[in-house]
């Protein structure tokens, strides 16, 4: 990272970013170009270890290239700000942010119960409380998808007002 005083290391800063930002930009390999998606996601800790799920329909583009291309790159910010400048120097506007960027291993998951899991905790993420009534005919059709996150960094340039 080459600005190193914007690095963000502190476990609970960086929870605190995944669970402020509602949007993964999703990159997949391609055998021409990179595919990119945003999608809203869920994200839990388990041993220090990053999981990030997502979900949609169960065939598609996405679902076909990750079958293929299972290495993903992704980036997550919470939509951020603009400074403006006060003394009139247009040099001087800057913008506020906190951000996530990193790659992992994706898998679709076809597991039921990975599935609810994977489902509950997105749901949690998104509405801040579990629905314990999803239907099972809603969780066999959703498609799942795993992410099993093996680098990421952490970035923030804070608003000093």
């Amino acid at each position: 990272m080459r600005r190193k005083d914007r690095e963000v290391t502190d476990a609970t800063e960086i929870a605190a970013i995944l669970q402020a930002a509602h949007v993964i930009h999703l990159g997949i390999q391609t055998p021409d170009y990179p595919y990119v998606v945003p999608t809203n996601y869920g994200f839990e800790f388990v041993d220090q270890q990053l999981f990030i799920y997502l979900h949609g329909a169960p065939v598609g583009r996405k679902h076909d290239l990750i079958a293929q291309y299972p290495k993903v790159g992704f980036e997550i910010d919470d939509g951020g700000h603009l400074m403006t400048t006060t003394n009139g120097d247009p040099s001087q506007n800057s913008s506020a942010y906190r951000s996530i960027i990193g790659t992992g291993n994706a898998e679709l998951v076809t597991d039921l119960a990975a599935k609810q899991h994977a489902l509950q905790t997105i749901l949690v993420h998104e509405t801040g409380h579990a629905w314990p009534n999803i239907k099972e005919h809603d969780v066999e059709y959703v498609g799942v998808i795993k992410i099993t996150v093996n680098q990421y960094s952490a970035k923030a340039h804070y608003d000093p007002k």
